[in-house]
């Protein structure tokens, strides 16, 4: 079910759309659209003024607004989320994918990865758990080594370890990962060797010219990460 959060995500990474823009790209996120849902669910947003229609069947943000950053829940990602979160109750995890940066980047790869971000002592449990019934292949915090031999180019889920005290977010009911996580991440983790140079100085940027950044939140878990001070020269030059 495609969700207000979903479109307002799309609009937030898109300063125009059309609505056949809006619903093949829902529909590339696996969500289920119903055309009509979509226009009626288009013109609530207008109405209550988190929209502005453009022109006939084009929208975008208000102007002069810059957005919390929402990472987008797939129907998939759903069930993942709530597949792990009944087999383990108490753990700490958050659900996201490679989708929640290609919008900011600018040359973009072949990248197809759901990432679970969960608990040290726990990651190979839920390696386990999801590895007995998944269609796709799943890898456990996989080096610099076994990513490039064995993932790139692969449709994967991806257990990697979470940080306490990482920033998370809440939506549709899913821990999900907050900008300020994932601008850390980006900078130093196996899974982003990709971004690095020019392109990383075109993701933060992109990001900081459409989103909110808490600072603080950034720099605090950019020091537990050990890399707060490539993280700050960034997020600075990015202003």
């Amino acid at each position: 079910m495609v969700t207000n959060t979903d479109i307002l995500l799309f609009a937030a990474i898109n300063k125009q759309f059309t609505r056949k823009e809006l619903i093949v790209y829902l529909k590339e996120q696996k969500q289920t659209v119903s055309p009509n849902a979509i226009w009626i669910q288009l013109d609530r947003l207008v109405k209550s003024n988190e929209l502005v229609r453009v022109e006939r069947s084009v929208y975008g943000m208000p102007s002069n607004t810059q957005k919390n950053f929402i990472a987008i829940v797939s129907d998939e990602h759903k069930q993942l989320s709530q597949k792990i979160k009944v087999q383990f109750p108490f753990v700490n995890f958050c659900v996201w994918s490679s989708n929640a940066i290609i919008p900011y980047m600018h040359h973009i790869p072949n990248l197809n990865y759901t990432y679970v971000d969960v608990e040290r002592d726990v990651a190979e449990s839920v390696f386990n758990f999801l590895n007995e019934n998944s269609s796709k292949r799943i890898f456990l915090c996989p080096d610099h080594d076994d990513f490039n031999r064995y993932v790139i180019g692969t449709e994967a889920i991806i257990i990697r370890t979470l940080v306490s005290e990482a920033p998370m977010q809440v939506i549709d009911g899913i821990n999900t990962p907050s900008i300020e996580k994932i601008l850390v991440d980006v900078a130093g983790d196996v899974e982003f060797d990709f971004m690095q140079g020019a392109e990383i100085t075109y993701f933060y940027r992109n990001v900081a010219e459409r989103h909110n950044i808490n600072k603080s939140k950034l720099m605090r878990y950019a020091t537990r990460r050990g890399r707060r001070q490539e993280v700050e020269q960034l997020y600075n030059n990015a202003l």
